[in-house]
C-alpha cells in the first residue's frame, strides 16, 4: 500500500452523527479504531473487520485490545501476545493494548478509556462497534439522555437504587421513565416516539442487550470527548453475548460467541482434547484456530486464581477491602463474615450476589483487590497515559509513522521504554499493567507452566 499523508485542518468543521458543531481532523487517509478483547478471535470478528473496512473503503484499522485480564475481571483465555497476533493475522494492522484500568471496568470506565485511547492517537477517523440493533438514533437519543442526566432521571434512578435494584437495571429504568414520560399520550404517545419512531419495546431491547450497552458507551464517550471520530457501527450477526451454544442457525455470516469457545474448551480433559478442537475449526479463522490449537501453555480461568483471592479476603481489614475499586463498605462486610466459606471465585461470586449487586461486579471487584486497584485511581487516571504498541503488520509500516507525528501520548513497546518516557503518574498507571502481566504469570505457574515471559522480555509481534 502506497504512504499516504495526514494532514489536520482546524476550520474544518464536518456534522458527526452524535454532534453537529464538532470540530474534527480533515484526513486523507480513514483509519478505524475497534475496542475488542478477542477472548479468543472468532468468525464474527473478521466478519466485523472486514465488513467495516469495505463499508468505507479504510486504509488500516487498529485495535485497542485488552491486556490479559478483561471487562468481567476473569483472565483472558489465551495471552495478549497471543491473541494480537491472531488480531493482525486475520485483518488488523496495528494493536495497542487497553490498559487493564479500563480493560477491567465497568462498561462506563471500558468505553471511555478505550474511546480516549483511539482519540490520542490523533489519527483515528471512524469507531467501529457492533450492535444488536440498526436504530443508530435511538442509541444516539439514549446516549444524549444519560449524559444530560436530568432531575428526573436522577430521582427515579436513586429510587430504584434505594429499593435495592443493581445499578444497570436501575438505569434502564431511570432511561424509560425519561424517554417515555407516563404522561405522554398524545399520538405518536411518547416524546422519543416523535423523534425517533420507536417503541418502549424496542427500547427494553435495546437496553437488555450487551452489546448496545456498550455501543451507548461508545457514543457517550466520544461526546465527552469532544471527538472528532465517526462512529461506525454494525449489526452483530449470529448468536448474543452470553450464548454459549455451538449451533447457528445457518452457515455463512451466523457466528458463534466467544463464550460458546470459552464454555467448550473449560470442560475439555485431556482424552477429548483434540475432539474438542475439532469442533472449532469451523467457527475460527484457520490462522486464529491454529494460534489457540498450538498454545503453549494452559488456559486461565476466574477459578486458578482462587487461593490467592481467598487469603486477601481473610487477612485485610473491612476498611481496606471497602477502598477497592467497584467495593462498598457493607460489601466487604459481607466479604469478610462469610469469608470462611468461601470455595471458589466463581462459587463466591454465586454466594454473595445479589438483587443489587451483579456477578460482573463482584468478580470485577476480586480483580481490583488481586491488583490493587481503588477507587480512587479512577479519579486520577480518567483516561490512558501512553499508547502501548502490542504488535503491527509490517505491511502496514505507514501507520506507525503517522502514529509518531500525530499522537499526543507517549508510544512505548516495551516497559523499558517508560523510564524516558513517561511521567511518574503515567508510569504508575503502567504499573497496573505490569502487575496483570505477574498476575497471569502466577496463574499458569500454578498449572505447571512458567515459561510465559514478562512485560519486559516480551517482543512486540511483527507480521
Amino acid at each position: 500500500m502506497p504512504k499516504k499523508s495526514l494532514r489536520k485542518s482546524p476550520a474544518s468543521i464536518v456534522k458527526t452523527a452524535m454532534e453537529p458543531t464538532i470540530s474534527r481532523m480533515e484526513v486523507t487517509v480513514k483509519i478505524i479504531g475497534i475496542i475488542a478483547e478477542y477472548n479468543p478471535f472468532h468468525k464474527g470478528h473478521a466478519y466485523q473487520i472486514e465488513t467495516l473496512r469495505k463499508k468505507i473503503d479504510a486504509d488500516y484499522i487498529i485495535i485497542a485490545m485488552s491486556g490479559n485480564f478483561v471487562q468481567r475481571g476473569a483472565p483472558a483465555l489465551i495471552d495478549k501476545y497471543s491473541r494480537t497476533r491472531m488480531a493482525l493475522t486475520c485483518g488488523a494492522d496495528l494493536v495497542l493494548e487497553l490498559p487493564v484500568l479500563y480493560a477491567a471496568a465497568s462498561a462506563e470506565y471500558f468505553a471511555r478509556g478505550g474511546v480516549s485511547l483511539l482519540q490520542r492517537t490523533g489519527i483515528v477517523s471512524h469507531l467501529g462497534f457492533g450492535t444488536e440493533t440498526e436504530n443508530l438514533e435511538l442509541l444516539q437519543e439514549t446516549a444524549r439522555t444519560l449524559l444530560q442526566e436530568t432531575d428526573n432521571f436522577q430521582e427515579t434512578l436513586r429510587r430504584h437504587l434505594k429499593a435495592g435494584t443493581s445499578f444497570p437495571a436501575a438505569r434502564s429504568l431511570a432511561l424509560k421513565n425519561v424517554l417515555f414520560p407516563r404522561e405522554a399520550v398524545s399520538e405518536p404517545e411518547n416524546l422519543l416516539a416523535r423523534e425517533t419512531a420507536v417503541s418502549k419495546s424496542e427500547l427494553e431491547d435495546v437496553l437488555s442487550s450487551p452489546n448496545n450497552i456498550l455501543a451507548i458507551e461508545y457514543l457517550k464517550a466520544l461526546v465527552q470527548e469532544h471527538s472528532y471520530i465517526v462512529p461506525l457501527p454494525l449489526l452483530r450477526r449470529g448468536q448474543g453475548y452470553h450464548d454459549i451454544s455451538l449451533e447457528t442457525e445457518s452457515s455463512g455470516e451466523n457466528f458463534i460467541s466467544a463464550s460458546a469457545i470459552r464454555s467448550l474448551l473449560q470442560e475439555k480433559t485431556p482424552a477429548d482434547n483434540g475432539d474438542i478442537f475439532s469442533k472449532l475449526s469451523c467457527h475460527m479463522p484457520k490462522e486464529a484456530y491454529d494460534i489457540l490449537k498450538n498454545y503453549p501453555h494452559p488456559f486461565l480461568w476466574e477459578n486458578d486464581f482462587s487461593m490467592l483471592l481467598h487469603h486477601r479476603l481473610l487477612t485485610e481489614s473491612r476498611e481496606c477491602l471497602a477502598s477497592y475499586a467497584d467495593s462498598a463498605p457493607s460489601l466487604a462486610s459481607r466479604m469478610k463474615k462469610e469469608a470462611d466459606s468461601f470455595l471458589s471465585w466463581s462459587g463466591f461470586c454465586k454466594q454473595i450476589k445479589s438483587k443489587d449487586i451483579t456477578y460482573t461486579r463482584l468478580s470485577r471487584l476480586f480483580l481490583h483487590i488481586l491488583l490493587g486497584i481503588f477507587k480512587e485511581d479512577y479519579s486520577q487516571f480518567p483516561e490512558p497515559s501512553y499508547l502501548r504498541v502490542l504488535g503491527f503488520r509490517k505491511s502496514s509500516s505507514p501507520l506507525l509513522t503517522f502514529l509518531k507525528t500525530h499522537s499526543s501520548l507517549p508510544i512505548i513497546t516495551s516497559p523499558s521504554d517508560a523510564e524516558r518516557a513517561l511521567s511518574a503518574s503515567a508510569k504508575h498507571m503502567l504499573s497496573y499493567d505490569l502487575k496483570s502481566t505477574d498476575l497471569y504469570r502466577t496463574g499458569l505457574a500454578a498449572k505447571g507452566d512458567n515459561s510465559l515471559k514478562n512485560d519486559y522480555r516480551q517482543q512486540i509481534v511483527q507480521l
